[in-house]
């Protein structure tokens, strides 16, 4: 469980401007928010798409998440973040 977290985490945060590492979390935080934590493996037969951007966000955590997503530089990041500006109703 403890590899399934740390590459997640690493795929996610790595450019963030502030990134987080399980490797840099005390064995107590770890240990504590593990015991939330629930694996699973599944075999997906069929993907149905929803339009998910964060709308259900308040207005702070929204600005942050286009924010963080605009600073990434990269075309994905940047169509997510004018997307979720697009369908974000204040």
């Amino acid at each position: 469980m403890i590899n399934a977290l740390k590459k997640l985490v690493h795929k996610y945060e790595t450019n963030s401007d502030k990134p987080v590492a399980v490797e840099n979390m005390s064995e107590k935080f770890i240990s504590k928010e593990i015991k939330g934590i629930v694996g699973f493996e599944i075999e997906i037969n069929e993907i149905q798409a929803a339009y998910k951007l964060s709308q259900n966000r308040n207005t702070v955590n929204h600005k942050n998440i286009t924010d963080e997503l605009e600073k990434k530089g990269d075309s994905n990041s940047q169509i997510i973040a004018e997307e979720m500006k697009k369908h974000k109703k204040y």
